[in-house]
């Protein structure tokens, strides 16, 4: 149950920041301390369902979206995940990765 919690809370964080709010303004938004909004990023709370509304409607998401873990990947996984699949790719999809990443970049 605290691991869902802190992935919660930290799913929280990321939308929350994704749009730019600090943790004041958010807590502001929702009407709600900046010490209670922390206290649920960092899993030392349980948001009511009531809260849980609110947060989905404050990030202008489903509430399914607040739930879903699976985007939660730190850098050190992405960068292991991307060097994995440059390093199996073919030399054809391999040209098309780069010119991708490229093009971000340029």
């Amino acid at each position: 149950m605290q691991s869902r919690l802190l992935k919660f809370g930290q799913r929280i964080s990321e939308l929350r920041q994704k749009r730019g709010l600090t943790q004041e303004k958010f807590a502001e938004l929702l009407q709600y301390s900046p010490n209670h909004i922390s206290k649920l990023e960092s899993a030392r709370t349980n948001p009511s369902f009531e809260l849980i509304v609110k947060i989905a409607d404050a990030l202008d998401v489903d509430i399914k979206e607040l739930f879903d873990f699976k985007e939660q990947k730190n850098n050190a996984e992405l960068k292991e995940q991307l060097y994995k699949i440059i390093n199996n790719v073919d030399n054809k999809n391999l040209k098309l990765v780069y010119k991708i990443v490229n093009s971000i970049y340029s």
